[in-house]
């Protein structure tokens, strides 16, 4: 999880990565930056993450829909990054759809590359990653 500042840089420089309520397309009133919508993730694929952001933002600007592009969840399911939202430009999620690839092959939990993939609950996790959360999934 980033720090408020953090937070408040990121969103900055990418607004779409405020959770706006899904009904009223508001902000909350009392946001402080505490949660952005990375940090729904598991923390390795934080710098994916932003990664994507960085390529999708010129796509929005584009077509002018910065401040109109909503994500509605992002997640980990199946072992790969969800990354869901109310609508873009093809090309953003051409986009999205290549960094959701890219999680399955980066460690969830320290963001190198993945070597491991746990049954169960399914993760990808690079070698040091999976001895130690051996104890924590079905593997």
């Amino acid at each position: 999880m980033n720090d408020i500042e953090t937070n408040k840089k990121l969103c900055d420089e990418f607004p779409f990565l405020i959770p706006y309520n899904v009904w009223t397309d508001e902000i909350q009133k009392d946001y402080n930056y505490e949660y952005t919508w990375i940090d729904a993730a598991p923390s390795g694929w934080h710098d994916l993450i932003i990664e994507c952001c960085k390529e999708i933002k010129p796509i929005l600007e584009q077509h002018n829909w910065l401040d109109k592009y909503r994500i509605t969840q992002i997640k980990e399911k199946w072992g790969g990054l969800r990354w869901y939202d109310f609508g873009a430009p093809s090309e953003v999620h051409d986009i999205i759809h290549k960094y959701e690839l890219l999680s399955e092959k980066i460690c969830c939990v320290c963001g190198e590359p993945s070597t491991k993939l746990s049954t169960g609950w399914i993760l990808p996790f690079c070698d040091k990653c999976f001895e130690n959360e051996n104890s924590m999934y079905n593997f």
